[in-house]
C-alpha cells in the first residue's frame, strides 16, 4: 500500500477539535512527497423553510383521508384519495343457475324467496391509524371518475380530483363517521388487534351493474382484466372529507364489495341459498392517489427563529452549505459532521409528532430520487433517525456530498473553458442555483422480504418539526480534510 494512502486512511479516524488546526501526519522516513497534512476545521450552513414542490410523488402504501387545522398558526391540511379498483385477470364468480333457461337474475331470486335485496355493494375503507381526535365526526363523500387515471403517468400532491370527476353532482354515498367508529359493537370495539374500517353502502344499482353483466351470456369478457373492468365499470372512486376538522384517518386499503345471494346446486343437486363477497381492491396493480393542500404557511414561512418541516408534502427544510468553506483548494474532504437540533414548539392537545427519520437529499436530485429507486447512497442522499434524548438529527459525514458538487462544478468549468476562479464560480452558481443546496424531507423505510431496507418513501403521517437555524450561521458543520 502507497504510504500517502495508508496515512490518509488512519487520519480519518481522528476527530479533532473544531478550531482549525494543522499538523504534519510522517516521520523522518517519511519521504517529503507523501507527507500529509490533515485539518480540522468547523464552519457554518444557513438555512430557510419552503414550501415542498412537485417533486415528491404520492404513490405510497398509506393514504390520508381527513382535515386539520394547527391552533396557533392556522396552518389547515386536508386530503382526499382517488383509487382505481383493481380485477384479477380472468376473475370469476361462482357458477349459479343464473342466466340459465327461465333464471333470470335478480328478478327470478326475488320472487323465489320474496327479498327484494338479494345484493348489494359497499366500499370498504381500512385504516392503519389516525391522526388527532378519534371522537370528531367527519363526513366522507364519495364520486366516480369520468376519466381513467394514465396507468404510466407520474402524479403529484397537486393532482386537481376535478379533472376526473364532477364534484357538482350528487355524491355516489356520504357517510359522517369518527375513528372510533361508534357503528360497531361494542365487543368489536372491544377486539384489541382489530383491523379498523368504514363500510359505506353503495346505490344498488352499482352492484346489479356488475352482477346483470357478469350472469349474462357473454359478460365475463369484461372480467378479463383491470383495464376491461373500469373502462365498462367505475373508472375509479374519489373520496374526500366535506365536514369536520381534527381527524385525519391513515387508510391503506379501498376495497369494492360486492355481496349476492344466490342459489347453487348441493351434492345432491337440490338448490342451496349462500351469500358469495366478490370483492375487486384498490392496490399496488392500479393507481391510487392522494390529493392533498396546505394553506394558512405564510407564518412558518416567515418564522426567522428557525425553520419548519410540515408533513405530508407542506414545508420542508433547505439548506445552504458553505462548500468553499468545507473543501478548500487541494484538499480532500474526509468528513463533514453535521448535527440538527430541535427547538420547542407550543403545546397542543393533538399536536403532530416530529418525524422519526430525515432524509438529506441534494436539492436537484429531490425529483430523482422518488421517482427511481428511492435508494439512500450517501452520496447525494443520506437518512438520519431522531433522537429523543438529544432532540437531534446527526449526518455523521457528508462529505461526499461536497465532493460529488466539487466534481460537477469542476467537469463544467472544463466544458465551458473556464477557470476554478471566483469568475468561473460565480457564473457556474449562475447557471446552478442549488449546487450547494439539500433538504430535509420526513421519510420512512420500506422492508424487503429479508427485512432489510430496500428503499425509502416519503412519510405520509402528520408531523411538524422546528429546527434551529435560519439565515444567520447557526448550524454548525465540523469537517476534517486532507492535503498533500
Amino acid at each position: 500500500m502507497n504510504i500517502r494512502t495508508a496515512i490518509c486512511s488512519l487520519a480519518v479516524l481522528f476527530m479533532i477539535s473544531c478550531d482549525e488546526d494543522t499538523s504534519s501526519l510522517g516521520g523522518s522516513i517519511t519521504p517529503e512527497s507523501d507527507r500529509i497534512t490533515v485539518i480540522s476545521d468547523s464552519c457554518f450552513a444557513t438555512s430557510r423553510t419552503i414550501l415542498a414542490d412537485d417533486s415528491i410523488l404520492i404513490m405510497t402504501p398509506q393514504y390520508n383521508l381527513g382535515r386539520y387545522t394547527e391552533q396557533y398558526s392556522g396552518a389547515t391540511y386536508q386530503s382526499g384519495i382517488i383509487t382505481q379498483i383493481n380485477c384479477p385477470e380472468n376473475y370469476t364468480l361462482p357458477d349459479s343457475v343464473y342466466g340459465l333457461e327461465q333464471f333470470h337474475f335478480p328478478q327470478w331470486f326475488i320472487d323465489k324467496v320474496g327479498s327484494a335485496d338479494p345484493y348489494y355493494a359497499n366500499l370498504r375503507l381500512y385504516y392503519s391509524g389516525y391522526f388527532g381526535d378519534p371522537e370528531n365526526d367527519i363526513r366522507i363523500e364519495v364520486f366516480p371518475l369520468d376519466r381513467m387515471i394514465d396507468a404510466g403517468g407520474r402524479y403529484y400532491p397537486s393532482i386537481d380530483p376535478a379533472e376526473y370527476c364532477d364534484l357538482s353532482a350528487k355524491p355516489l354515498a356520504t357517510m359522517t363517521i369518527s375513528a372510533i367508529n361508534y357503528q360497531n359493537s361494542d365487543s368489536v370495539l372491544a377486539i384489541v388487534n382489530r383491523y379498523p374500517d368504514i363500510q359505506m353502502r353503495l346505490p344498488d344499482s352499482v352492484a346489479t351493474k356488475i352482477l346483470e353483466t357478469y350472469y349474462s351470456p357473454d359478460g365475463k369478457q369484461y372480467f378479463a382484466d383491470a383495464a376491461t373492468f373500469m373502462e365498462h365499470f367505475y373508472k375509479g372512486f374519489y373520496i374526500r372529507c366535506t365536514h369536520g376538522d381534527g381527524t385525519v384517518l391513515y387508510i391503506d386499503r379501498i376495497t369494492l364489495e360486492v355481496n349476492i345471494k344466490t342459489i347453487m346446486t348441493d351434492d345432491d343437486g337440490d338448490p342451496e341459498y349462500c351469500s358469495v363477497l366478490a370483492e375487486f381492491n384498490g392496490n399496488s396493480a392500479v393507481m391510487q392517489l392522494n390529493c392533498m393542500s396546505w394553506t394558512g404557511l405564510e407564518s412558518q414561512l416567515a418564522d426567522a427563529s428557525g425553520t419548519w418541516i410540515r408533513s405530508p408534502f407542506g414545508l420542508v427544510t433547505e439548506i445552504t452549505l458553505p462548500m468553499d468553506r468545507m473543501k478548500k483548494e487541494s484538499t480532500l474532504l474526509n468528513e463533514a459532521f453535521l448535527c440538527l437540533s430541535s427547538a420547542n414548539t407550543p403545546s397542543a392537545t393533538y399536536k403532530p409528532s416530529v418525524p422519526a427519520v430525515l432524509a438529506l437529499i441534494r436539492k436537484d436530485c429531490v425529483r430523482d430520487f422518488f421517482t427511481g429507486n428511492n435508494n439512500v447512497d450517501n452520496t447525494e442522499s443520506y437518512v438520519s433517525a431522531y433522537s429523543s434524548k438529544l432532540g437531534t438529527y446527526t449526518f455523521s459525514n457528508i462529505a461526499a456530498l461536497v465532493e460529488r458538487a466539487y466534481s460537477d462544478r469542476d467537469k463544467w468549468l472544463e466544458e465551458k473553458g473556464m477557470e476554478a476562479d471566483e469568475a468561473g464560480r460565480q457564473a457556474y452558481a449562475a447557471e446552478h442555483p442549488n449546487w450547494d443546496k439539500a433538504v430535509l424531507i420526513p421519510v420512512r423505510s420500506k422492508l424487503s422480504s429479508t427485512g432489510t431496507v430496500s428503499s425509502y418513501q416519503p412519510d405520509m403521517s402528520m408531523h411538524q418539526l422546528k429546527l434551529i437555524g435560519g439565515a444567520s450561521d447557526s448550524i454548525k458543520i465540523k469537517t476534517i480534510s486532507s492535503q498533500f
